[in-house]
């Protein structure tokens, strides 16, 4: 934890640089000047926490990893992968505003926004009006806190201003691949303003490091598979634009959120959760990834 204060001493310069998030008004009240880590050791069951840990922060992104956990245990990996790669053959180019937002690749990219539209409207095709209490329930599950909930301001003024989502929504029901569209904006608003702190992502980053298995009670969660599927989706996109420069400068599986929040985990050693809402051009924390890297490097910690 000594290291860890430090890390967090010399990185909090960072926190200056870039801007919070402002496509969504309550996200752009944040105070960017915050910084703090939780790493959960899975070898030797402890967790070492500095800085702003239990500050709450809104998941966003990072939430997409879990609704693709969750429509992976329920429905099958094959069903929601084949499902995501018929959806995206759908996709066209005619559209200039949309082209950033399809991210269309030759390889279906299973975490950007579409994706995770259409994974969170499997989920309510399964689950019907119980979807969102679904999601809530398996977050608090696999990030080992009960009181992970609902910011109700933030879900609000997200549904009211994110108009970038509500347009890919809409492309995609005129392109017969969503269908219940008011449904599927209203749960995707809500899993994204879920209120987690930095050991609440390192819970969940520790379960991704220990194979699936949740190291608290030793409860296999995710299957060896389907663990390696989000490991490798984490690496190869979970960065947003910047993946692939993150995965050469830190070595480790990683997703960001605009809320400002990193989820990292170092196979067979650490789950690793990081808080600052200071944003780069692309959507990642500066000072998060900044502190991400020294602590990778100082605990050796890359695996790749």
């Amino acid at each position: 934890m000594q290291k860890l204060e430090q890390l967090i001493d010399k990185n909090f310069v960072e926190t200056t640089r870039g801007k919070v998030a402002n496509y969504i008004p309550a996200l752009a009240v944040v105070d960017p000047q915050q910084l703090g880590i939780t790493v959960y050791d899975t070898e030797e069951d402890q967790i070492g926490t500095a800085g702003m840990a239990g500050t709450r922060f809104a998941i966003e992104s990072i939430a997409k990893v879990v609704a693709l956990i969750l429509a992976i245990k329920r429905l099958g990996r094959d069903k929601v992968l084949a499902e995501l790669d018929d959806g995206s053959a759908n996709f066209s180019l005619s559209s200039a505003l949309l082209d950033s937002q399809l991210n269309v690749q030759e390889q279906v990219n299973y975490l950007n926004n579409s994706s995770a539209l259409l994974t969170t409207a499997m989920i309510d095709r399964l689950m019907g009006q119980n979807s969102f209490n679904a999601l809530l329930g398996f977050c608090r599950e696999i990030c080992n806190d009960p009181c992970i909930s609902l910011n109700e301001r933030l879900f609000r003024s997200a549904i009211m201003n994110d108009k970038d989502i509500h347009s890919l929504a809409y492309y995609l029901k005129d392109k017969g691949v969503l269908q219940t569209v008011d449904q599927t904006l209203v749960t995707y608003f809500m899993q994204s303003s879920l209120m987690v702190t930095t050991q609440s992502l390192a819970n969940l980053g520790a379960v991704l490091a220990n194979d699936g298995i949740k190291p608290w009670d030793n409860v296999r969660l995710i299957s060896h598979e389907d663990n390696e599927l989000v490991k490798t989706l984490m690496t190869t996109v979970g960065s947003f634009e910047e993946s692939k420069e993150y995965t050469i400068k830190i070595g480790l599986p990683i997703k960001s959120g605009t809320g400002g929040g990193l989820l990292a985990c170092a196979p067979h050693k650490c789950g690793i959760g990081v808080f600052s809402p200071a944003l780069d051009q692309h959507g990642n924390s500066i000072a998060g990834m900044s502190l991400l890297s020294d602590v990778v490097n100082q605990l050796d910690l890359a695996i790749l």
